[in-house]
């Protein structure tokens, strides 16, 4: 199952070329997994921060850009996770056009679990590796964008 979140681009998301900024498109996936635990799960993502202490951050990325997205498109963003472990999660965002099938960028996340308190590695409570691990693409879903 996927999860899918929408973005609309606004004018600070773009750059001198009026296509939205590389940098912007790892924004927008970190706006969609914080999203994946406000909307999907109902764990505001503050409180996964805060109060449960657990963060994310990222420890490999990669990127492959096919078209622009410009100002007034909406970024729908699709969230799938391609492997999860209990001290990590690697998570695909595919970016399309608004509602149609123009993929615009694949980003991969490799993000581990850090207690935020000490910022030292930790594993992820079961609740939460159940909930991410939900959210696993299907082995023929898991090759490498072109």
């Amino acid at each position: 199952m996927a999860f899918t979140a929408r973005h609309l681009v606004r004018f600070a998301d773009i750059d001198w070329a009026r296509v939205v900024y590389f940098a912007r498109f790892f924004d927008f996936a970190h706006r969609t997994f914080e999203d994946f635990f406000n909307d999907h799960a109902k764990i505001p993502y503050g409180e996964v921060l805060a109060t449960r202490r657990l963060g994310f951050p990222i420890v490999h990325s990669e990127a492959n850009f096919f078209a622009p997205l410009r100002l007034g498109d909406t970024a729908r963003i699709v969230m799938e996770v391609l492997t999860i472990s209990k001290r990590s999660v690697t998570s695909r965002f595919t970016f399309y056009r608004g509602e149609t099938d123009e993929r615009c960028a694949v980003i991969v996340l490799k993000q581990a679990g850090i207690d935020t308190s000490t910022f030292t590695a930790t594993q992820f409570p079961d609740d939460l590796h159940a909930l991410l691990a939900a959210q696993l693409a299907q082995e023929a879903e898991k090759s490498p964008p072109r």
